[in-house]
């Protein structure tokens, strides 16, 4: 994937002038802006708009940003990968997440879970995934009727009272 590419530049250009969190701070600002200011995103995207005018405008809005970033900035502009910005900010929170060993985990329960039960589900997935920071995030879907779903690294297991009778259901 092309937004892994320029996400991995950016990361070992973050790495090698220690500015992995700052640079992650500049990149969820400007997805933020990218959603927020649809004007500024057509400005950037249009096949209308002159290159250097688009490089100027990067420099403007960005101008107290550092100068490695603003020239990331630049060369998707000029390469035209503007588009690609979100997707290239979650594979370098991805990346980043990797190398602090982070693991980001959804719990997806019927209702909130008590801190007792989150901690026992969390000793669980501890052992499951040593040497990993954990986050965990405790999400409410009642539609699961009873029980849990955990979401970890694009993979689910789903322990839910519902996934268990569609099972049945299908076997019937």
């Amino acid at each position: 994937m092309v937004e892994f590419e320029y996400a991995k530049a950016l990361f070992d250009l973050a790495i090698e002038e220690n500015k992995t969190e700052l640079f992650l701070d500049y990149l969820n600002g400007i997805t933020d802006v990218i959603s927020s200011e649809k004007d500024f995103y057509k400005l950037i995207a249009s096949p209308l708009v002159s290159m250097e005018e688009k490089l100027n405008v990067i420099h403007n809005v960005f101008h107290s940003f550092d100068e490695t970033f603003i020239e990331f900035l630049c060369v998707l502009v000029k390469v035209d990968r503007f588009t690609n910005f979100e997707q290239i900010t979650n594979e370098y929170s991805k990346l980043l997440s990797d190398f602090k060993s982070i693991l980001k985990i959804e719990v997806i329960s019927s209702e909130i879970l008590t801190k007792q039960r989150l901690d026992e589900v969390t000793k669980s997935l501890e052992v499951r995934y040593p040497n990993k920071k954990l986050i965990i995030e405790n999400t409410v879907n009642p539609k699961i009727l009873y029980g849990l779903q955990i979401i970890c690294n694009g993979e689910s297991l789903d322990m839910s009272v519902k996934n268990m009778l569609n099972k049945m259901k299908e076997s019937l």
